[in-house]
């Protein structure tokens, strides 16, 4: 118990908290600080890039028949959390249905940030976790948008209303899900780490593996600022109405970890797959909806989305 108490408390008061803290407070005093564009864009490719690198390192060591039941199990848990968030927001807060598919996309795929995070506190703990995990966030961010814009097309299709959008083809949909910037970082970051040569990894080691946590925490100050102004912005969404924010992330966790143990990952192992499970994207998720989905209201699914973000971190 003491244990537990100890570890809650050193990650409440870890810097990357802290840093997250600030950027909060921040909107709220309504403070000028701001994150140039051109640096957000920058220190978010070293992240992506860093993860994609470590992640590739490791996979060397691993069987491709070792990773086949997590990425069966990722596969099946996106999709069953895209349809587990469309009956909550939809059935029970009683959101339009195209709101809904456009929510549901965010939390049927994964967050970046949000896995970053879960992997620091158990590397900061000394836990362990399955190496290919980062393979794992890059299968789970995709097949949820494309589903859920392939649901609200029938939807529209139904209804008589689909319009010809160039930005809402499946092909633009698929390119965006899978090829987004987010997406093609990481599956550059793998490619790079697990064919480049040891010792040229060493060489970039600096700027790709030793800023990793200085430049995250700049990251997550971004993220306390976004989120909140986010939130601000919505003042015509009463508080109630976020409920599934909180809600969703605790049952994606549970079936996430729960999962986990099911198909043998180990404790650290089915910790990151209750994280991804239980995250919802605000990156490549945003992206693919605001142009396929145009008619949703973005300060619904882009504000919940960060609200999760809060909720797990």
């Amino acid at each position: 118990m003491n244990q537990m108490i100890e570890i809650a408390y050193s990650n409440l008061l870890s810097p990357m908290i802290l840093f997250f803290l600030i950027g909060i407070i921040a909107v709220i005093v309504n403070s000028d600080l701001k994150v140039p564009n051109a640096f957000y864009s920058g220190y978010t490719m070293i992240i992506l890039f860093t993860i994609g690198i470590k992640g590739g390192v490791e996979l060397r060591h691993v069987s491709l028949v070792e990773m086949i039941p997590t990425i069966i199990a990722a596969v099946i848990l996106s999709i069953l959390m895209l349809y587990i968030t469309f009956l909550f927001v939809h059935k029970l807060f009683a959101y339009s249905v195209v709101d809904s598919w456009a929510v549901s996309a965010h939390y049927g795929s994964v967050s970046a940030v949000t896995f970053i995070a879960g992997m620091a506190f158990l590397d900061k703990i000394d836990v362990f976790y399955e190496a290919y995990m980062s393979a794992i966030l890059v299968i789970m961010e995709g097949p949820a948008i494309i589903l859920a814009i392939i649901m609200y097309k029938l939807y529209l299709q139904k209804q008589g209303t689909e319009q010809q959008n160039p930005n809402a083809s499946i092909g633009h949909v698929v390119k965006e899900a899978f090829f987004g910037k987010s997406i093609f970082l990481l599956l550059g970051g793998i490619f790079i780490g697990f064919v480049a040569h040891e010792d040229g990894l060493l060489l970039i080691r600096p700027l790709f593996g030793d800023l990793f946590y200085g430049i995250l925490c700049i990251f997550l100050l971004h993220m306390g600022m976004i989120a909140t102004q986010s939130i601000q912005q919505m003042k015509n969404i009463k508080l109630i109405s976020f409920l599934f924010a909180f809600l969703v992330p605790i049952i994606g966790g549970t079936i996430g970890i729960l999962t986990g143990q099911m198909i043998g990952l180990s404790l650290g192992g089915s910790f990151i797959l209750a994280v991804l499970t239980g995250s919802a994207s605000y990156i490549a998720a945003p992206a693919a909806i605001d142009q396929a989905i145009p008619e949703a209201n973005s300060g619904i699914y882009l504000g919940s989305a960060l609200v999760s973000h809060c909720h797990l971190i």
